[in-house]
């Protein structure tokens, strides 16, 4: 029985599983075992094998552990200023500082990001300023509709509007500055005090 063709064979095996080792340690020891062989055509044979796997392992393309993907709005950003701050109360700016709101999530990888923690704070780095309650300015100008409901327009450059559905009468001095305050209320709606009045009128931002 010739033997040759069996030695050749594990020789291939033997190269091949050294050489996929991907380590100098285990190609320097598959050429070792090659030299070991006495058999000629054997030995050639495992060294064209080592050489072929080499050749391989050279063209295939390296990979890299995938870097993870930064959330769009978890990147640093400039801290807002008070002014900014109170340019943004009223309108939907989703989680404040920490994710986006539905409307703005237009990429998977910004889907579902409103209920996303905001991004940690780097060492040494002053964290955002938490989200106003309220607001107060200077009623530049005012007007009621025909139903008795007020548009307000302050000295901000905002615009509010009473709810159809409150119905309390306003009443604002025609001949003093009016200053009304906004508040955050329950279930995102928001509350108008004018001056020191107790009574609440319940407002929605248009501008």
């Amino acid at each position: 029985m010739n033997l040759r063709p069996l030695a050749v064979l594990a020789v291939f095996l033997l190269a091949s599983s050294a050489a996929q080792a991907g380590s100098d340690d285990g190609v320097v020891a598959a050429i070792g075992k090659c030299a070991a062989l006495t058999d000629n055509t054997a030995r050639l044979a495992c060294y064209d094998q080592i050489a072929a796997e080499m050749k391989i392992m050279a063209a295939a393309p390296q990979t890299t552990a995938p870097q993870p993907v930064a959330h769009p709005k978890q990147t640093a950003a400039a801290v807002p200023s008070k002014e900014k701050e109170e340019s943004w109360f009223g309108l939907d700016l989703g989680s404040w500082f920490g994710a986006t709101s539905p409307a703005q999530q237009t990429t998977p990888q910004q889907f579902g990001s409103e209920a996303l923690p905001p991004p940690p704070v780097t060492p040494g780095e002053a964290p955002p300023p938490k989200p106003i309650d309220s607001i107060t300015a200077t009623v530049t100008d005012f007007a009621f509709n025909p139903y008795g409901r007020f548009t307000v327009f302050l000295d901000n450059g905002q615009i509010w509007q009473q709810l159809q559905g409150d119905s309390g009468v306003a009443h604002f001095s025609k001949t003093e500055k009016n200053k009304v305050t906004i508040s955050r209320a329950i279930f995102g709606s928001y509350d108008l005090v004018i001056g020191d009045h107790m009574a609440l009128y319940k407002v929605k931002r248009i501008k």
